[in-house]
């Protein structure tokens, strides 16, 4: 065991936050946000914020991170049910109200693990020490005689034994230890196991909330109608026509758009149709995808930032003969099932807010900023602060289940929106998005252009490398950094301004630095005629964890070994978020086409604290992979959004699935993360794949096969 020590004041107060977000387990706040700090009563022990151990409900543990399908309502109460010796069927889960005690939340960048592991497996420890002190102190033995197994503590001297809840009465009077001893991995009884998600029950027979769900007494209906143009403005809507539709009750505009407020969603939507809303656009420029093209691959590299250099490349490439190639990653929207809403209701002093939201911190924000214009709630605040010495507690976050994020809910615009709403016309609102109106109002996957030279040395080595990345929204282009020890480097970015919204995506930056990096690493080394895979083998001197990925990804996928002459296999490689993954693309000529056969990925991602969790992340992750490698993109048009829905953005279909076979690598690394790291190297994969096949590289996404 290791051995750490223990600020209790800290601990009791308000716990540990990482990198300025937290994932907290704790008590229920649903009643009060005041923090009890007491351990008193016969039936209660609650030694931290972080858990609350019952006479009649056994342990509850409280979950900050957001549920969207990654499995965090199981996968984090693991690591706190196994540092406290406990068995896993008798857990309880709630999710963490909004109060700042859990520090900002935000669920996003593969971190929920990463960020838990710490302070989860400390709080589980400390309950479990004081319980094994409680129970000494009830046997009449000594406390280093006694250990905790299955929410019992027995003496190991003569195998006498007493419940956690028969120790109640006691623990409570039992200081917090200075120094509490965490397990060590050979003795996890939960972390490590296939448990089966706690979410899924709910899922299956209907009873899971999500946003859409929500359901209030006097609550009406709304949705909005945003302009389409990336910079324009509203002209005019016939309030009569939308009226005129069953179920209509009022239509007004605000700042962000129309807004129809209706007895139903469905009859919202039709008193939208029906307004026949004109808008004009105020565009300088004409945004095409051509337009976009231009602009951003004749970016030149005086002003772009400079993320890497070794050698002189330039002088390098200039002298005999190198390899260029040009790569593009269109703009991508996220297309979450569950289109954007939110369910609002606004009181004279209090605000509640039931979002399907990936940071409810960030949803407090924007509630406060918009009920803040409220001269009354100012008032309120004022007097709250000065006489009571409170501050501003009245805005309830209430997190929802949430039907596909991928980053999209990072963003709080539609929580904003419906706070607007509801404030405006003082009941009680669930505003929805409709499909339309998620696809042409989207944040989304940064549109890149990246120009790639090299060279290699008599031995057919790469020895010369540079990297130009330009596109609109990629930021300062860090993680266009490369694995791979080659003498000569230079790795440059520019970030370049357009009207068209751009944010967080699965796996954000990584994505198109990784097709980038990966094509064009193959794309160079067959110059040489060299096997990419043992080309890669011998670069990644340094990286030890991702070679060995990319060894056992080769074994598992019998890489250079076709069962016959039409099978073709690509290879790429990635570290992100704290994980190392190798992926190997086996791809199938039929006739003149390719088909994607198999996916085999190898992932190290540290403990894994549920196989099952990893597992089913990955999969997800290569789906998603797939969607983007091979058939979707957001293309532009006179200023305006082209796709709508689903019939002209097409998904990945379940018969159009491969073959994907997931090895979880063994590791004692504390835990990376696993909900993004395999989406980058699917569509390098398949690339290379063709690439093997061909000859040819593939210079724009999507794939055609």
């Amino acid at each position: 065991m290791n051995t750490i020590k223990i600020d209790r004041r800290k601990f009791l107060k308000l716990g540990m936050y990482t990198a300025g977000m937290s994932l907290t387990i704790g008590i229920n706040l649903s009643c009060s946000d005041k923090i009890d700090e007491s351990n008193t009563g016969n039936d209660k022990f609650q030694p931290n914020v972080w858990l609350r151990f019952t006479m009649h409900d056994g342990l509850t543990v409280i979950v900050s991170e957001t549920e969207m399908g990654q499995g965090v309502y199981t996968s984090l109460p693991m690591i706190l049910a196994d540092e406290f010796c406990v068995d896993w069927l008798n857990i309880k889960i709630e999710r963490a109200s909004s109060n700042s005690v859990y520090g900002f939340q935000l669920t996003g960048g593969s971190s929920s693990a990463k960020k838990a592991w710490k302070t989860l497996r400390e709080a589980g420890a400390i309950a479990r020490e004081l319980m094994i002190s409680a129970g000494s102190q009830f046997m009449g033995v000594p406390n280093n005689e006694c250990v905790a197994i299955s929410g019992e503590v027995i003496h190991s001297g003569s195998d006498r034994k007493v419940k956690y809840t028969e120790l109640l009465p006691i623990v409570s009077n039992i200081k917090v230890p200075e120094h509490v001893k965490v397990k060590d991995s050979s003795d996890f009884n939960i972390i490590g196991q296939s448990i089966p998600r706690i979410d899924v029950p709910s899922k299956l027979d209907g009873t899971a909330v999500y946003g859409m769900d929500v359901k209030l007494d006097g609550m009406v209906y709304a949705t909005i109608a945003h302009c389409p143009y990336f910079n324009g403005a509203l002209v005019s809507y016939d309030k009569t026509k939308a009226m005129a539709v069953d179920g209509v009750l009022d239509i007004f505009n605000i700042n962000e758009g129309v807004v129809v407020i209706a007895k139903d969603t469905w009859s919202a939507f039709l008193g939208a149709k029906e307004a026949k809303i004109e808008w004009i656009d105020k565009g300088e420029k004409n945004l095409t995808d051509e337009t976009i093209h231009d602009y951003v691959s004749t970016a030149k590299e005086e002003n772009a930032n400079n993320v890497l250099t070794k050698g002189d490349v330039d002088d390098l490439l200039s002298i005999g003969p190198s390899t260029s190639r040009q790569y593009t990653l269109p703009f991508q929207a996220h297309a979450t099932m569950e289109p954007m809403n939110c369910t609002v209701a606004v009181t004279s002093d209090e605000v509640d807010v039931w979002a399907p939201t990936q940071s409810p911190s960030l949803a407090h924000n924007v509630a406060e900023n918009e009920i803040n214009s409220f001269s009354t709630f100012k008032i309120i605040d004022k007097v709250k602060k000065k006489i009571f010495k409170q501050n501003n507690n009245r805005i309830k976050i209430h997190t929802t289940l949430v039907g596909g994020g991928f980053g999209r809910r990072l963003q709080q615009d539609y929580v904003a929106e419906a706070v607007k709403i509801a404030k405006k016309i003082e009941k009680p609102v669930q505003l929805v998005w409709t499909r339309e109106e998620d696809f042409h109002n989207d944040f989304y996957h940064p549109y890149s252009v990246h120009s790639m030279s090299g060279k290699l040395d008599e031995h057919g080595m790469p020895d010369t490398w540079k990297h130009f990345a330009k596109g609109v929204g990629i930021g300062k282009g860090n993680s266009a950094k490369i694995p791979y020890d080659i003498k000569n480097i230079s790795i440059k970015a520019i970030d370049l301004k357009l009207d068209i919204k751009t944010g967080q995506w699965r796996s954000i930056a990584e994505h198109y630095h990784t097709f980038a990096c990966e094509h064009f690493f193959d794309e160079l080394v067959r110059q040489g005629n060299q096997d990419p895979l043992e080309m890669r083998l011998a670069l990644l001197k340094q990286k030890q964890r991702l070679k060995n990925v990319l060894e056992i990804v080769a074994d598992k996928s019998q890489w250079g070994k076709p069962n016959d002459s039409d099978f073709f296999q690509g290879v790429a490689v990635r570290s992100s978020f704290g994980s190392h993954v190798a992926l190997v693309a086996s791809l199938k000529l039929t006739g003149t086409s390719f088909k994607v056969s198999k996916i085999t990925c190898a992932i190290d991602c540290g403990i894994a604290v549920n196989p099952n969790t990893v597992n089913s992340q990955v999969e997800g992750s290569v789906i998603f992979g797939l969607t983007a490698a091979l058939k979707s993109r957001i293309n532009v048009k006179n200023n305006k959004i082209v796709q709508s829905n689903y019939h002209n953005h097409r998904l990945l279909r379940i018969n159009e699935t491969p073959q994907i076979e997931v090895i979880i690598v063994k590791s004692q690394d504390e835990p990376g993360g696993v909900g993004e790291p395999a989406v980058p190297p699917v569509a390098p994969a398949i690339a290379n794949a063709i690439l093997m096949a061909t000859g040819k590289g593939t210079p724009v996404l999507p794939i055609k096969l």
